[in-house]
């Protein structure tokens, strides 16, 4: 028998992001840089995940940062924790928690996208032996993690698993607690792997209890040219995704 996750809607409802929209524009985000860091986690995580979406097995989790040249709310630094399943028999990252390095990109990004972005100090550096990522919110450092050791790779070894994310979004004259996919599409110019590394991830801070960092995967950077998507399809977060879910429209371009 097929495992569901086992989020108790009542418990996060009241920390949605408010989608103001679901007809929001695409954005194109030429000259992005982007760290990926895989990690397994434990399997109370599955309390974590929406029941209309399948546990990935074994359980893991993705730190995803990305530093945006430009954007039409001007250059930011986004910080993602994931917690992987599946929706259906599709990969998917579940976005746990997400920072945003200002203001305009946090406000956008919960208005447009429904992703739960709050500000906060974020940085993205590049030394000759490592790629690191810190996050800071309150003057608390809740994310320290890197590439060690970077060697070049083919951009065609890379692969970014699509993000579903959970908002208050309007549909048919009511608005109601729904998974958004963003399936944004990559251009990979430049692709490096090394050691994964991180230091510090305080849960708490990403609405992750009961995440815990075990056995490191896999990470790479990539320089590449992205998108956030129009929006496409929804989903019923309490109903399996075959049977719940929606399509907003045809094409990410009509």
């Amino acid at each position: 028998m097929p495992t569901f996750g086992t989020l108790e809607l009542t418990r996060v409802v009241d920390r949605l992001p408010a989608m103001r929209d679901l007809d929001t524009e695409a954005w194109a985000l030429p000259g992005a840089e982007i760290l990926q860091l895989a990690f397994e986690v434990p399997r109370a995580t599955e309390s974590l995940l929406p029941r209309a979406m399948h546990p990935a097995i074994p359980p893991y989790a993705t730190i995803w940062v990305t530093r945006y040249a430009e954007s039409p709310v001007g250059p930011f630094i986004l910080a993602q924790l994931r917690l992987m399943g599946r929706a259906g028999a599709h990969p998917r990252g579940f976005v746990l928690g997400a920072v945003a390095s200002t203001d305009g990109a946090a406000t956008a990004l919960r208005e447009r996208w429904g992703l739960p972005v709050v500000p906060g100090q974020v940085a993205f550096r590049r030394r000759h032996d490592r790629i690191t990522a810190t996050v800071m919110r309150d003057d608390v450092t809740v994310l320290d993690c890197g590439l060690i050791d970077p060697e070049p790779i083919s951009g065609g070894d890379v692969q970014y698993i699509h993000s579903v994310t959970l908002a208050h979004a309007p549909l048919d004259g009511k608005t109601d607690p729904r998974l958004i996919q963003v399936d944004s599409r990559y251009t990979i110019k430049k692709a490096e792997r090394g050691r994964p590394h991180v230091g510090v991830l305080v849960p708490s801070a990403w609405n992750a209890e009961p995440v815990r960092t075990l056995n490191p995967i896999a990470a790479t950077v990539t320089s590449s040219d992205t998108d956030l998507p129009r929006i496409r399809f929804v989903m019923d977060v309490e109903v399996p995704v075959v049977r719940g879910t929606r399509r907003i429209r045809e094409s990410r371009e009509e």
